[in-house]
């Protein structure tokens, strides 16, 4: 091929564009057709027009000379290159068949997931509606919980400070009893760092013991000291909270007690030692029956 002719031919097929190139090709393919297919309705013709049988004579080969080899070569390389051509068509068209089974896989894939996730998106705005719902509730229960803690706290300060100046005037064995909680009960209620649980406990405690003691009577052996230095066994009565008297076993000693601020008052009442000691002795039993005992009270 003349390396002249090669060299256009080809630099103008490079200038152009994919499509342009493939539209040269198709177009170099369509001519060469129309040229056989020319020469071959022309070669019946002539076997058709001839008048005897004798075969036509093939016609004379073409010679190749230096004018008609690159357009031979020219020719060859434009159908190899339409052939190249074909197959890469065939070949595009093949791997896009296959691509887009694969593409269309890979979007049902992504619907059928889009599908999920939206399924999922749902549920979870439903959860967290119920969740919201549920954190609403636990918020105004919490406000609620709050308010009656602060009442409480009120109560229990309130109650705290109307009994700390009671606590000295309780009876001693009561007193003695409820030392663990005495313990415990604050100096100032307002600055106190106890749990509000504890506190109210103390509180309950003290009112419950009380209470109980108040509604007994209780009797008692305790060593008092007298006056004139001197001490002896006694056996004391406490009529609830408000009342006491105390003997000794003889009667000689006695003595009418009550509640005062500071604690408890005792007044010597050798008087009514004997009566005293009769109540004793029916609290314990040693006296049967039933009788009535006048004994001094006062009322406060």
């Amino acid at each position: 091929m003349n390396p002249t002719v090669s060299y256009l031919f080809s630099s103008k097929l490079a200038k152009r564009s994919p499509v342009s190139r493939l539209r040269t090709l198709v177009l170099c393919r369509a001519t060469l057709f129309f040229i056989y297919s020319l020469s071959c309705l022309t070669l019946r013709a002539a076997e058709t027009s001839s008048p005897t049988n004798t075969p036509t004579p093939a016609p004379p080969a073409m010679k190749v000379t230096s004018e008609t080899a690159p357009l031979i070569e020219a020719t060859r390389e434009t159908l190899t290159k339409w052939v190249e051509t074909k197959q890469l068509i065939s070949k595009e068209k093949s791997e896009w068949a296959s691509g887009k089974d694969i593409l269309e896989d890979r979007v049902r894939l992504a619907e059928a997931e889009t599908a999920t996730v939206r399924e999922k998106l749902k549920e979870i705005s439903v959860a967290v509606a119920e969740a919201q719902k549920k954190r609403d509730e636990l918020a105004a229960q919490t406000d609620k919980l709050k308010a009656t803690a602060e009442k409480s706290k009120a109560m229990v300060i309130a109650a705290e400070k109307k009994l700390r100046p009671l606590l000295p005037q309780l009876p001693e064995p009561l007193r003695e009893k409820l030392k663990p909680i005495i313990a415990r009960f604050p100096e100032d209620s307002e600055k106190s760092t106890a749990s509000l649980a504890e506190r109210l406990q103390n509180v309950l405690g003290i009112l419950d013991q009380a209470s109980a003691f108040n509604s007994t009577v209780a009797s008692v052996k305790e060593l008092r000291t007298f006056p004139d230095g001197t001490r002896a066994e006694v056996t004391t009565v406490y009529l609830g909270l408000s009342q006491a008297y105390y003997t000794n076993r003889e009667g000689t000693l006695a003595g009418i007690g009550h509640p005062g601020p500071d604690g408890w008052v005792w007044k010597p009442d050798n008087t009514n030692g004997k009566k005293i000691l009769l109540a004793v002795h029916y609290l314990e039993g040693k006296e049967k029956g039933t009788t009535f005992i006048d004994l001094p009270v006062k009322i406060q």
